[in-house]
This record gives structure tokens, C-alpha cells and sequence, in this order.
């Protein structure tokens, strides 16, 4: 029982480090890969999936920017 309660939160302690050791070491090899495969694209096919990926994130950005003009409309209408 002593033995328990002494180390069974110091064991999960470890292991909680070494799974998130374990996921980085994931993602670098992810990334890793995925750089590959990008290279291996032709450079029409690299430009067109950027294009792709930055009027994406040029949809979002303009969709966050729009709520929050929104809500400071809706926030100087309460005053």
C-alpha cells in the first residue's frame, strides 16, 4: 500500500514525459516525410497547392476579421 502511494504518481509523472517525447519525435518524422514528398513535386504542382493554401488562409483571416467587426458593432450598439 505504502509502495503505491509513493510511487504511482511519480511512475505517471514519467511516463506522461516520455509520451510526449514520443509525439515529438512523431511529428519530426511527419514533417520529414512530408518535406519529401513535397520535393517531389513538379514546380507547377508545388506553385499551385501554395496558391491553393493562401487563399485559404487568406478566406479565413478575412472571415476572423469580419466577426470582429461584427462584434464591435454589437458592442458599441449596447452602449
Amino acid at each position: 500500500m505504502i509502495f503505491t502511494n509513493f510511487f504511482s504518481p511519480k511512475i505517471m509523472f514519467f511516463k506522461s514525459i516520455f509520451q510526449r517525447k514520443k509525439k515529438k519525435l512523431q511529428e519530426k518524422i511527419k514533417n520529414k516525410s512530408d518535406i519529401n514528398n513535397w520535393m517531389e513535386l513538379t514546380k507547377e504542382e508545388r506553385l499551385e497547392i501554395d496558391l491553393k493554401e493562401k487563399n485559404e488562409s487568406m478566406r479565413k483571416s478575412k472571415a476572423l476579421l469580419k466577426s470582429i467587426r461584427d462584434e464591435y458593432i454589437k458592442i458599441k450598439k449596447k452602449k
